[in-house]
């Protein structure tokens, strides 16, 4: 092994290079306090975000409700044969569970499609297998209800609710 000389000094090259291991071993102890201030900020900000989320009782919980707590507040079936009305009033009620049981956004579509049935369930299976598990639960709400809306709500049974509402005329309310 040749040893390399050193400009006039004489040393070795390992007196002139710092020790690396202590080099790194220094900056990972001055990191450590930001990254865990980093963390811990994280850890608040999502638990801010979701707002005091209902977990069970007595937990410290802010991570949302729990299934079964969503359940307690008995919330409709969907079927997807009750047509737009039906729709529009499943949409209405569910929100208002959701709201009730202090449901976290990125469980909304988790239960709510727990509550489809029959011929609502057979086409969210299939969007389970088209978009992939994870990605289909993962919709926002609003993603979720247009997706329901489009399969649910033909144009043509929102043009002849829309019309049946210009043309009502209140009965019974004569002004003389």
């Amino acid at each position: 092994m040749t040893t390399r000389n050193t400009r006039s000094t004489g040393s070795t090259p390992n007196d002139q290079t710092p020790d690396i291991a202590q080099l790194v071993a220094q900056q990972v102890q001055n990191a450590i306090p930001s990254v865990v201030t980093q963390v811990t900020a994280g850890i608040d900000n999502r638990r801010r975000s979701g707002g005091d989320q209902g977990g069970e009782a007595g937990s410290g919980s802010n991570q949302g409700c729990t299934y079964k707590t969503f359940m307690s507040c008995k919330p409709k079936e969907f079927h997807g044969k009750e047509g737009a009305v039906g729709l529009l009033s499943w949409f209405d009620s569910m929100e208002s569970v959701l709201h009730i049981s202090k449901c976290s956004e990125d469980r909304k579509v988790e239960y709510a499609a727990c509550q489809l049935q029959g011929r609502a369930l057979t086409w969210w299976n299939i969007q389970v297998q088209t978009r992939g598990r994870e990605a289909a639960y993962n919709l926002s709400w609003e993603d979720f209800k247009k997706l329901l809306i489009e399969e649910y709500c033909p144009k043509s049974e929102l043009q002849k609710l829309e019309a049946e509402f210009w043309n009502h005329t209140m009965e019974g309310m004569d002004v003389d």
